[in-house]
């Protein structure tokens, strides 16, 4: 039996379960539906909300991943050079909102993967 790797699966979005299944129904680059999620696994079939509410829980996640996008740039702006606030300010905002896809999709997935209670099963990582 094959095992799925637990990094790559993570970081394609896939199952926790069967490391297969897509997490989320369109791409990213799907700017008008990229933050469409499955209800269940179209692989293994499990259920990839635990609980009513549960995705509340990675707004902290997505929280911290705002605050080391903002240390990061101001750390490389002041690296650079002397800049104004407004120049702080804008590449911060502009920053922010061009990660939002990639925001909101990583801290459900991170956030289901360590709170989420579904457990790794290698006999349904077997491509059908």
């Amino acid at each position: 039996m094959h095992e799925k790797k637990y990094l790559p699966a993570l970081l394609h979005g896939k199952c926790p379960r069967c490391r297969e299944g897509n997490l989320f129904t369109y791409p990213i680059h799907n700017l008008t539906r990229f933050n469409v999620m499955n209800t269940l696994c179209p692989h293994c079939g499990v259920r990839l909300e635990p609980e009513p509410g549960f995705y509340q829980g990675a707004m902290y996640v997505g929280y911290g991943f705002t605050v080391g996008f903002i240390a990061f740039a101001s750390f490389l702006l002041y690296s650079l050079g002397e800049f104004s606030d407004m120049v702080y300010i804008s590449v911060c905002i502009g920053g922010m909102l061009l990660l939002v896809p990639f925001n909101y999709r990583y801290s459900r997935i991170v956030y289901l993967y360590l709170f989420g209670g579904i457990k790794y099963d290698a006999r349904l990582s077997q491509t059908k």
